[in-house]
């Protein structure tokens, strides 16, 4: 092998001190932003953000430093060449980068997963000449807004690895969002071994829905469609206090003035009058105490570029705002009311339209249905027969059967004690 001159050795040494340095700083760099980021921008210790900015300014400066020592050593060699066995050798794993969506649901991105919504997704393509094994650390993280999100991964020679990472938003930092906000994604890759080295660190704009929209589905960039109207449910919240008040008032009209949920024997008939006759209190409740009246406010669907939306009010807010509720409004706040009586409440979601259900028997494959948008302006009776209606003309159509919003009609019946056994719980 050649003998390269001692200038050019020189400069090797002070050039692998320079990463080695940067590789600390880096590090240092990471420690701190997890430090911030737990005590969330406007309330981090002004010790801890003057750390950060120098810290970040010395990795600028010692990354500046190091692309002018590289440009000084590829003008100054005449023969490089790299040791047998060197890791620096051996050619980087290449890395790709897609988003799921740039727009990140608020409410409940707290209760998704990875898996179920693979918010960023990192391709590392081992499979080019000169690559070897190696381990990376794959991160992510929303400034401000979540917890850094990381993954470990090792990839072979010849190998191709997705990483899927979603940065958990923190619910102090997104309760008081109430239009979309933009904000600042962060993804960087290091490999580990046999190198140390970042292979990539880019931020990008993206932006967060206000707390009160539903994301019903996004298309993903393959053109499959992820179905997210699961999580409606946790717009259901029995136990929040204004639903505990008023179901109270709701048992003073029932005749025999108490709740008792599902009857623990009998027959299917006789659970179902049981069942009827609680919900025909809380519809009562609801009327004359609540005073709920319907807006007209339709599901709003498809207002976001790949995604299907919905703003959808908790049930204290609705309360709050004197009864004025639209028909998923109206919905989630019976809802709230069956599910803190241990009955089984069931969403319907139709093009344009979502109404109530429930089991007659817990488990059971048979429901009941009421449409809340007649609570102010009709009786029990005919608010029930309306939403049977609805239900036995989706059923017939094959709705339920389709892709989610399909342009011929779709149908969606959302178990909320399903969706509680998924980990899908009350936003308060």
């Amino acid at each position: 092998m050649f003998k390269i001159r001692t200038k050019m050795e020189a400069l090797m040494d002070d050039h692998e001190k320079l990463n080695r340095t940067l590789t600390m700083a880096r590090r240092s760099l990471t420690i701190l932003e997890e430090q911030v980021a737990g005590f969330g921008a406007l309330h981090a210790p002004a010790h801890l953000k003057i750390e950060l900015e120098e810290k970040r300014r010395q990795v600028a400066e010692l990354e500046a430093k190091i692309g002018g020592e590289s440009a000084i050593q590829a003008n100054d060699a005449q023969v490089v060449r790299q040791e047998p066995g060197d890791p620096q050798a051996a050619a980087p794993p290449g890395v790709d980068v897609t988003l799921l969506t740039e727009i990140v649901p608020t409410a409940f991105c707290h209760q998704l997963t990875a898996e179920a919504f693979p918010l960023v997704t990192v391709t590392l393509d081992n499979t080019g000449q000169g690559c070897t094994n190696a381990a990376l650390r794959v991160s992510a993280a929303i400034e401000d807004y979540s917890d850094i999100a990381v993954a470990s991964s090792r990839v072979r020679q010849g190998e191709q690895v997705r990483v899927s990472l979603l940065p958990i938003l923190k619910s102090a930092a997104v309760v008081t969002l109430n239009e979309i906000q933009p904000v600042t994604l962060r993804v960087t890759v290091e490999q580990t071994t046999p190198a140390e080295r970042t292979l990539y660190d880019q931020t990008k704009r993206i932006k967060l829905h206000a707390r009160g929209t539903a994301l019903l589905a996004v298309k993903a960039p393959d053109g499959s469609l992820i179905d997210l109207t699961d999580y409606l449910a946790a717009w259901v919240t029995p136990r929040h206090i204004a639903i505990e008040k008023l179901l109270r008032r709701a048992a003073e009209r029932h005749p025999d003035r108490q709740f008792v949920g599902y009857p623990s024997a009998g027959t299917l008939v006789q659970s179902a009058k049981i069942v009827r006759a609680q919900a025909q209190a809380i519809f009562a409740a609801l009327k004359q105490e609540a005073s709920v009246v319907y807006v007209n406010s339709p599901l709003n669907l498809g207002k976001q570029q790949r995604q299907i939306t919905q703003r959808v009010r908790l049930p204290s807010e609705s309360l709050t705002a004197g009864g004025s509720a639209n028909c998923i409004d109206g919905t989630v706040l019976f809802a709230s009311l069956l599910e803190l009586v241990s009955i089984q409440p069931l969403i319907v979601v139709v093009p344009g339209h979502a109404f109530l259900g429930w089991r007659i028997w817990r488990d059971a494959d048979q429901y009941g249905f009421l449409e809340t948008t007649m609570i102010g302006s009709a009786n029990f009776d005919a608010a029930q027969q309306a939403a049977q209606d609805q239900y036995d003309d989706v059923l017939m159509k094959g709705y339920f059967s389709r892709g989610l919003f399909d342009p011929g009609g779709f149908a969606r019946l959302v178990d909320v004690a399903a969706c509680r056994a998924k980990e899908i719980d009350p936003l308060e």
